[in-house]
């Protein structure tokens, strides 16, 4: 089972680098600005690059402010009164703030390829 699984994390990291290839190269053929974002926003949202930036943000403020933090939580825990449910909560709220502008990203993406298609700039040809 675990050769199995290993094998496909393989190919869906294949796949992926496969359509991130495809879109720059498009974005390089097309020079369209659209695609470039639509590419930015696939690589942010796939890649957690949001996530990581926002938590080393997080992990500078708490060394900043010398906030302590626990690290491994123990099932005898109550999580309610502990610094633990508030990262939970930071992780939660990160991770509704990365697809908020992954999908902006999107549609931005989206509205300028369908303007550059109405001024015809996609009819010349790939």
């Amino acid at each position: 089972m675990n050769v199995f699984v290993r094998i496909v994390t393989n190919i869906v990291y294949v796949q992926f680098a496969i359509l991130i290839g495809f879109l720059i190269f498009l974005c390089f053929r097309t020079g369209s600005k659209g695609l470039i974002w639509v590419t930015v926003a696939k690589v942010l949202m796939t890649g957690k690059v949001i996530g990581y930036i926002i938590g080393r943000i997080h992990s500078i403020f708490l060394f900043i402010f010398n906030i302590e933090i626990i690290e491994q939580w123990e099932p005898s825990l109550d999580v309610r009164g502990e610094s633990l449910f508030q990262v939970l909560e930071f992780y939660i709220i990160v991770s509704g703030i990365e697809i908020i502008i992954g999908y902006s990203f999107c549609l931005l993406g989206a509205f300028l390829i369908y303007k550059e298609w109405r001024q015809g700039k996609f009819h010349k040809g790939i």
